[in-house]
Formats: C-alpha cells, structure tokens, sequence
C-alpha cells in the first residue's frame, strides 16, 4: 500500500497475508478485528 513498509519475503501462505491485507479497519488503519500472527520463522 505505500504506506506501510514490510522487509521480507513470504515463501509460503501468501493467502493468509493477502486476508491480514483484506481485514477492515478503523481509524488510523487500525484492524476492526485483532490480528495475530501465531508463528514465524527466520530463513538464512
């Protein structure tokens, strides 16, 4: 979005960031609905 930079690659579960992407937010872009990424990995 321009707006908010990210540094990083996503290898796998593009859909599932693409629907973080989606989620309706308030003000200050803020999500409506807590959004929580559970899991992470660093790959070397």
């Amino acid at each position: 979005d321009k707006m908010h930079p990210v540094f990083g690659k996503v290898v796998d579960g593009m859909d599932v960031v693409d629907k973080i992407g989606k989620a309706k937010t308030g003000s200050m872009d803020k999500p409506l609905k807590e959004v929580v990424i559970v899991k992470a990995k660093v790959i070397s």
